[in-house]
């Protein structure tokens, strides 16, 4: 039986924790029930799951509807782009079974790749490979998620490129419902063998537009400060989200008008140095910059941004002793009020 192989190339770097996180969590349960429905998507469709952040990690090896079940959907720093479409290509090779003099293959791979930044590697390498290799017998759909995404790196890939402003539950929800359509008219568009050109269901205009060119493709700005700390007490991860005042807001008092406000602080597990890009961080942000003060989601510790001397933020409760999560180092922690400045993570 000939497969339709449909791959969920998903961005779970810092910058998606949160809502972004869980609305995508829940959206991969609905996408199963809703193709489970569809005759045509059950004898042909088969899924496969990759998460990428600062590295690609296969989450759901390519399996059949009746097997696949959502996995749970990880974090990393990083948003390596390149990596990951290394990945997908080295998966579609190894799995995707090619039309031979003696048997057909499967039908052309179908990609939804989702990201709401921008990449943090070398792209050159991996779109090259693609060009050559896999452009002319895959399709592949570049969603960037919320304004911040790159849609100029997208349209590097692909000619598809839709923009998504889902804000609420109910919006994503429409955005699964268009994925799991576009999968069922592919899955009918194969059945008929027409798989020429990828069949995508109606786009919702109120959700998402397609970018026709890449004169549209807003490059990103840094709206987003992210800082990676570690529970004193758990020593799991947690990420601390700043979102950048908009242009015309300004706050008596503050020093620089380039600020930042706390948007939320979410606790990670142990995997998401697994997926974590490697590199040192060398970009940094001053304390003065950022507005709030965050807890510790894990232990509920009333200070979030402590950091000891080695660069490791932490949690503390309040002034005394504490010992560092990283290296284990003894600290007589004390209030200041002096600005120090902070590793950002690379979102």
């Amino acid at each position: 039986m000939r497969r339709l192989p449909v791959y969920l190339l998903i961005d779970v770097s810092e910058s998606m924790a949160g809502e972004n996180l869980r609305m995508m969590q829940d959206g991969l349960e609905q996408l199963v029930r809703t193709l489970r429905t569809d005759p045509y998507a059950l004898e042909t469709a088969y899924l496969c799951i990759i998460g990428f952040a600062g590295k690609p990690r296969t989450l759901t090896p390519l399996v059949e509807l009746v097997q696949f079940y959502p996995p749970r959907l990880p974090i990393g720093s990083g948003t390596s782009l390149g990596a990951a479409m290394n990945h997908l290509m080295d998966d579609i090779q190894q799995n995707v079974q090619r039309t031979t003099a003696e048997a057909k293959g499967d039908w052309r791979p179908i990609v939804f790749l989702m990201t709401d930044g921008k990449p943090t590697d070398d792209i050159e390498p991996a779109l090259a490979r693609w060009t050559k290799n896999f452009a002319s017998r895959s399709s592949l759909v570049g969603i960037g998620v919320g304004r911040h995404a790159s849609l100029a790196t997208l349209r590097r890939f692909t000619e598809t490129v839709l923009s998504l402003d889902a804000t609420t539950s109910t919006d994503f929800k429409r955005f699964i419902d268009w994925i799991s359509h576009s999968v069922s008219s592919q899955s009918r568009s194969v059945s008929a063998s027409q798989d020429k050109v990828v069949s995508l269901a109606k786009i919702d205009d109120d959700i998402m537009k397609k970018i026709d060119d890449i004169a549209k493709a807003a490059i990103v700005d840094e709206d987003f400060v992210i800082l990676a700390g570690k529970c004193q007490t758990t020593k799991l991860p947690y990420l601390i989200k700043y979102e950048r005042f908009a242009a015309n807001f300004n706050v008596p008092g503050l020093k620089n008008p380039e600020n930042y406000h706390l948007a939320g602080v979410y606790p990670a597990e142990q995997s998401y140095y697994d997926l974590s890009d490697e590199r040192v961080l060398a970009q940094t942000i001053s304390t003065e910059r950022l507005i709030g003060s965050p807890g510790c989601p894990h232990c509920g510790n009333r200070f979030g941004l402590a950091m000891c001397s080695c660069g490791q933020i932490m949690c503390v409760s309040g002034p005394g002793s504490a010992v560092c999560p990283t290296c284990n180092r003894e600290l007589n922690m004390q209030a200041g009020d002096e600005d120090f400045d902070v590793g950002r993570a690379r979102g």
